[in-house]
């Protein structure tokens, strides 16, 4: 009676085998079903903070009589910052589009024009009197490693583990772990331009503005790096700016300013991983060439890291679209 006991109480290798089966079918169907469960968690997440950002922005306008937060990243990098027109892309090339990877994460959508005296005097009057440009032959103490901003090795020393230096964090000073320096947009004393370029969105009217938009996708906007040479006149010109931690938007001391930068997590550790604002600023002119100044400068989108809008981000979220 006692051995029939003991056999009962153990289990064949065929059950044992079973039960494995069993489990990895659970595992197998809940892998599945937990598939992108990060990305699209991170996705909802960048939506809400595109909206917040947004409030963040016009809210701050509002408390501080229609002056937006100043000093922006400009997206660009320049090889000398006493040099006006000398701003070019990630890939150091000089060529004037914004076709590289660099540490963007985008590899279109923006184009660069110099600002005209008007569209800097416009700036200049709601606030917005710099933005922040990576200098390439500015050096600095990093840590172990010390800091080499010439283009060529930007993304090298984002990935050094001998310095503190981060791509979100670029466009701040050496002093803070950056290759960056703010520069002024406007000459009060003699009222003009001080000649720098800007990064413009030419990633679709549509994608941003929705109806509104639709009419200016029939041409897409072109600039040889100072102006628009190609495009639909009466278009908007939509300056493109990085919402990095340099900004006065998230200075703690500020009236409207926010404690924390929002990071957009779906970008390469070297890529930049902040979010770009998009504000109106003027109008392209006759045939599709040159620009014209608004009187008033506008808030129109904020779009992710990685050039996409909040709705395409939606898609993202919701399993529509892939995730990045």
């Amino acid at each position: 009676m006692s051995r029939n006991i003991r056999r009962q109480a153990g289990f064949t290798l065929l059950e044992l085998l079973v039960v494995v089966a069993i489990l990895a079918a659970i595992a197998g169907t809940a892998t599945i079903a937990l598939q992108d469960t990060d990305a699209r968690a991170s996705a909802a997440a960048h939506v809400a903070m595109m909206d917040e950002m947004n409030k963040a922005v016009r809210t701050y306008r509002v408390l501080n009589r229609n002056v937006y937060p100043n000093d922006y990243d400009a997206l660009l990098q320049k090889a000398d910052l006493a040099t006006a027109a000398a701003a070019n892309d990630f890939a150091g090339n000089g060529d004037p589009e914004l076709t590289g990877f660099g540490i963007l994460g985008f590899e279109d959508g923006l184009a660069t024009i110099t600002l005209t005296d008007d569209a800097a005097a416009g700036l200049n009057d709601i606030g917005i009197t710099s933005l922040r440009y990576i200098q390439n032959d500015l050096d600095g103490d990093g840590g172990d490693t010390p800091l080499t901003c010439a283009a060529a090795d930007l993304n090298d020393m984002i990935n050094s583990r001998g310095n503190a230096v981060v791509a979100g964090n670029i466009f701040l000073s050496p002093a803070a772990n950056g290759c960056g320096a703010s520069v002024a947009l406007f000459d009060e004393a003699t009222e003009t331009s001080t000649g720098q370029r800007v990064a413009v969105w030419t990633g679709g009217y549509e994608r941003v503005l929705g109806g509104q938009g639709a009419e200016f996708d029939v041409t897409d906007p072109v600039t040889d790096g100072s102006t628009f040479t190609a495009g639909v006149e009466g278009a908007p010109v939509l300056m493109a700016v990085g919402m990095g931690p340099g900004s006065t938007l998230f200075n703690g001391g500020e009236l409207g300013g926010l404690s924390s930068v929002p990071v957009y997590r779906h970008v390469a550790v070297d890529q930049y991983n902040r979010f770009i604002a998009l504000f109106d600023i003027g109008a392209i002119g006759a045939g599709g060439a040159g620009y014209t100044a608004n009187d008033q400068v506008a808030l129109v989108a904020i779009v992710d890291g990685a050039g996409d809008t909040k709705e395409e981000e939606l898609g993202e979220w919701d399993g529509t679209r892939n995730t990045i």
